[in-house]
């Protein structure tokens, strides 16, 4: 069974090298490499263009990170594909081969996740997949082999830029997709990438999502998804706190008072 690795890069040739390297080492699996530049300017499609692997290299102008996605979906061959853009990378060289040998009968399977920062933290995949799970947060898509068949009857929605491929996931998952559980850790997740730092973005868009997808009676309802996606936010605030404690003391302190003001601002405009 053939597994399609896409990674889309945009000027990011150090991220782009750490995770072509992690691809491009994997052992005893069939698969090929699809690698979308969507225009670089800093060597990152000289670079690329000089490896020589099974797949598709190709530099070409696009409408933004999902729209590349979607665009490599189409370029791919095989059954399943993975998402592995540029800075991430397989926790080791044998990632491919276990999965091969575990995927086939569901439509998308999901790995656990190392989340690294100043600190490693480990996102382990859900099972089951619930309602509860997808509302709070999303599955790691750098861990998800997703059935190719799947995308391309459903692309990614490019008119958002940073959730389209949690709405995949629930939209796929509450419409009857499968899912299944792997037992171990597929991917190493590289924090500061855009998403990572556009959390603001993230709930916008995740509400204008919940608000098309469900009636307004069940979000002013007994499922207090609001209150679900603030307790989110906290997890995540406090992860970066503990990130920054760990960092040497003057930047330790300015960080500190970065998000003093940014606390402060935050909960002066949510008492009015």
């Amino acid at each position: 069974m053939k597994i399609s690795i896409i990674t889309v890069v945009l000027n990011d040739l150090e991220g782009l090298k750490r995770t072509a390297k992690s691809v491009l080492s994997q052992e005893g699996a069939d698969y090929e490499y699809v690698v979308l530049d969507g225009g670089s300017s800093d060597g990152s499609w000289e670079y690329i263009d000089s490896l020589k692997f099974r797949g598709i290299k190709q530099k070409a102008s696009d409408k933004g990170i999902y729209n590349a996605m979607n665009n490599a979906v189409v370029l791919a061959s095989g059954e399943y594909c993975l998402f592995l853009n540029a800075g991430d990378t397989f926790c080791d060289k044998n990632v491919l081969a276990k999965a091969e040998t575990a995927i086939g009968a569901c439509d998308f399977y999901v790995g656990h996740t190392n989340e690294i920062g100043k600190q490693i933290l480990k996102g382990m995949a859900p099972d089951p997949l619930t309602l509860d799970y997808l509302m709070r947060t999303s599955i790691y898509h750098q861990s998800t082999f997703i059935r190719r068949e799947l995308l391309l009857k459903h692309p990614y929605n490019e008119e958002h830029k940073v959730v389209s491929d949690w709405e995949f996931f629930f939209e796929r998952w509450l419409n009857g997709s499968t899912y299944q559980k792997l037992d171990f850790f597929v991917s190493n997740y590289y924090l500061g990438g855009f998403s990572f730092v556009h959390q603001d973005l993230i709930s916008k868009e995740r509400k204008e999502f919940m608000q098309k997808l469900l009636p307004q009676r069940i979000l002013d309802g007994s499922y207090k998804g609001n209150q679900k996606q603030e307790n989110s936010q906290e997890s995540y605030e406090q992860r970066r706190i503990l990130q920054t404690m760990a960092r040497p003391a003057i930047q330790r302190d300015l960080n500190l008072i970065r998000y003093g003001f940014k606390f402060l601002i935050r909960d002066l405009f949510k008492r009015r």
